[in-house]
Formats: C-alpha cells, structure tokens, sequence
C-alpha cells in the first residue's frame, strides 16, 4: 500500500520552504518534525553528505569552535555544495562584521526530519501536491517556488565540532593589485607601465578567481588550527568568569 501524503503534512513542508524570521522558523521547525515523524525512513534519512552555510558575527567562529553548539537547532542543510556556496549570495561581504562558514556533516537518521531533496524525486509526492497546491496557504511562496532547487535536507543537530567546518569565506587582494604583484616578482620593481599592462591582458581570463571565495578544506583546517590555541584560552577565560 503506497503512502498517502496528507494536506497537513504539505502545508507544513510549503511552510518550511517560505522561510521566515528566527521565530517562524523555530516554530515551522517543530510543525514540521511533527508532521514527518510518519514518513517512511526513505525520506527521512540520507545516504550524502549535507551542507549548511551560515555568515557567523565578528567573534562567532571563536563562539562556535569554543562552544560546539548551533543556535538553530532544525535548519536547512544541502547535498549539494555548490549551492551551500551560493546560498545568501555567498561569501558575506566584506567589512560588514561577519564570517562565512560552511559546515559539512554526514546526519545519522535520528538527525533528520526530511530529506526533501529524496521526496521531490517521487512521483506521488509531486502529484499529491500538484493536487493540493491550490488549498496549501502561501504555496507560491514555498513549495510551489522552491522545490527542489535547493537538494535540501532539514536536521536537527544540535551541535558541532571544529572538524565539521568544511570552508570558510575569505577575500583575495583586488585583481589589478594581485597583477602588480606578479608584474614585480616576473620583471622587477621596476616593471614598465606596458610590461604591466600586457600582463594584465593576458591574466583577465583569471579575474574570476580574485575577490570572495571559499577556502578548500585544507586551507580551512591550517587557518582552524592557528584558531584552536586562542580558543582554548577564551574557553577558560570564560570558565573562570562562570565560576566567580
């Protein structure tokens, strides 16, 4: 007998994939996990890695490396790391205050609520809300404009470790700057403005690469490591003024 996907538990999934303040999305959170705690194990696990990009305030890394903790505990992850790195319009810019971070994680299946990437791949789910759509409130606004454009996964995961930290976001020197940098180190601190200009011709097919991006793992590792020494030292700090 095939599962039968209820109104209310496509109202609840729409309602998730609208999105909202801190507050809507706690509370769209524990609809949520309600409304799944039937659904076949399929759709409530997941075989991939899941991705989850959040733009941490000035001092959050020290926080989270510190603490180990979320501050949501259901949230939106993805199996897909290209679209962890473009979500929210990627790295946050620069000067602003924040820190971009990419976790990465392989969720038990207690950790998850729904793996709607899974879900969007079945035909019954898609006909059932083809058939529900006009009754779903705010359906333009979520499932009917997401989808499954976005490989999501929602977990519930409380917590996380420095090696759950996949990437951070960082900036490069402006392009032109990083052409005069090579133009000195191929011709010289003497380099003519031609020899510069010619350089910078052949480097425009690279312009691309300069500016924001996101760390590979191991240059995320090297910058946690020299993290990890002043975080422990803020952990006791912390302790210290705990207890007194």
């Amino acid at each position: 007998m095939s599962y039968v996907f209820e109104r209310s538990l496509l109202q609840a999934i729409s309602d998730w994939q609208r999105g909202g303040d801190a507050r809507q999305n706690r509370k769209r959170g524990i609809a949520l996990k309600d409304a799944c705690a039937s659904l076949p194990r399929k759709y409530r696990s997941s075989a991939l890695c899941c991705f989850r990009q959040i733009a941490l305030p000035k001092g959050g890394v020290w926080d989270l490396i510190g603490e180990d903790r979320l501050s949501e505990k259901i949230s939106s992850w993805t199996t897909s790391i290209e679209v962890a790195k473009r979500i929210k319009g990627g790295v946050p810019p620069q000067h602003q205050g924040y820190q971009g971070v990419i976790f990465c994680l392989r969720p038990k299946c207690e950790d998850v609520i729904i793996n709607l990437a899974e879900l969007y791949r079945a035909p019954s789910f898609k006909a059932a809300l083809e058939h529900n759509k006009a009754s779903i409130t705010g359906c333009h606004e979520g499932a009917g404009r997401y989808a499954n454009d976005q490989s999501e996964v929602v977990l519930e995961i409380a917590a996380v470790t420095q090696q759950d930290i996949y990437s951070m976001g960082g900036y490069s020197s402006p392009f032109e700057q990083l052409v005069d940098i090579a133009a000195d180190a191929a011709y010289g601190l003497h380099a003519t403005q031609e020899q510069r200009d010619a350089l910078l011709l052949k480097a425009e097919q690279v312009r691309a690469e300069s500016g924001p991006h996101w760390l590979d793992p191991k240059a995320t590792q090297r910058v946690l490591n020299r993290l990890q020494a002043p975080s422990a030292q803020l952990r006791e700090i912390k302790r210290q003024q705990d207890s007194g």
